[in-house]
């Protein structure tokens, strides 16, 4: 007979990693939980379970606990390279591990420089749109692999395809989905005013 108690494990690695990076930085910034849910605009349980990896982000609130963190979105998403190299105005990252998502998105930290440049690569399957997302950074997409579509709040979407590129002034509402189950491979870049 199946329990019907909540199971009080945390839903998956890439659950574990972003709520490990919001507490970090919630801490770097001595906000407590009931702070960054104030200037957030979200529930202190819902936060509280995200830390933990009990509940999945969807993008736009990615967005919203961004601001309120003063970080760009991806950094919260981004799993952090094993190696990287950074001054005198370089970045270089190492990947030493292949990069095989899982779960319906993974995110690998590419590259970031103090002024706000920020780059990723973005594997995900999710079906549908989610709530539109609104960042303070200017964004640029690359599509590797699959098709990506890009939903705008009236009702515009343009599919992407490998090689296809789009650019997002800061402010803009968008949402992604992937146009089939193999999912969609991506590199984004964003630049602008939050550093990291």
């Amino acid at each position: 007979m199946a329990s019907s108690t909540p199971s009080s494990a945390p839903l998956d690695d890439e659950s574990v990693t972003m709520g490990a990076r919001i507490r970090s930085l919630r801490r770097e910034r001595g906000l407590t939980l009931v702070q960054l849910a104030r200037l957030s605009g979200m529930s202190q349980p819902f936060l509280s379970l995200a830390e933990r990896g009990h509940a999945r982000l969807s993008l736009a609130s990615m967005a919203r606990i961004a601001r309120a963190l003063e970080v760009p979105a991806g950094s919260l998403l981004a799993r952090q390279p094993e190696r990287r190299v950074s001054g005198a105005g370089i970045d270089v990252v190492a990947h030493l591990e292949p990069r095989d998502p899982e779960g319906e998105r993974t995110v690998w930290q590419l590259a970031q420089l103090p002024g706000g440049l920020f780059g990723t690569e973005f594997w995900g399957r999710d079906a549908e749109f989610g709530e539109y997302a609104v960042h303070e950074e200017d964004e640029f997409l690359y599509v590797l692999d699959g098709v990506l579509e890009v939903g705008l709040p009236d009702g515009t979407v343009h599919p992407l395809s490998p090689g296809d590129t789009m650019a997002l002034t800061a402010g803009t509402p968008h949402a992604w989905r992937s146009a089939s189950p193999a999912g969609y491979r991506v590199v984004t870049v964003t630049a602008g005013a939050r550093g990291h």
